[in-house]
């Protein structure tokens, strides 16, 4: 008997992110990924003998708007701004189709943002990069 699949991939509107234990209603856009220090082990000769492999990286970006800002540095009771929040977990959840993957961003921290808006501007759209601990895919 064949197995059947879906060939339906998750759409922006499959999307729900949970930062500070709350549901971000104001989110535009997130990006999270690992990465890993790789190198070429060369011995004798001209080729490669191995690949060592050194600290994993996690790393990521979250654009919100303005609004939504306010309401994280507020939820956190966070003294002036977004790098006063403490380190938190960001659950990302997908459903698609009844199916639900969940990934989980461990102790993450932002560490930079940036407020502007330019001319006929009709809201302000914020990122905030973030460092974190690890990423737990697929829980």
């Amino acid at each position: 008997m064949a197995t059947e699949f879906s060939t339906k991939e998750y759409e922006w509107s499959d999307i729900e992110v949970l930062l500070l234990g709350r549901p971000v209603t104001g989110i535009r856009d997130i990006k999270y990924k690992a990465t890993q220090e790789k190198e070429v082990l060369y011995a004798r000769g001209n080729k490669g003998r191995s690949i060592q492999k050194g600290n994993k990286i996690y790393d990521g970006s979250i654009m919100i708007l303005q609004s939504e800002l306010d309401a994280l540095i507020n939820a956190a009771g966070a003294d002036k701004d977004a790098l006063d929040i403490p380190p938190f977990d960001i659950v990302i959840a997908y459903v698609s189709g009844g199916i639900l993957k969940t990934d989980i961003v461990k102790n993450a921290e932002f560490t930079e943002f940036e407020k502007g808006m330019a001319q006929n501007d009709k809201n302000m759209e914020i990122e905030l990069p973030f460092i974190c601990l690890d990423i737990q895919y697929n829980v």
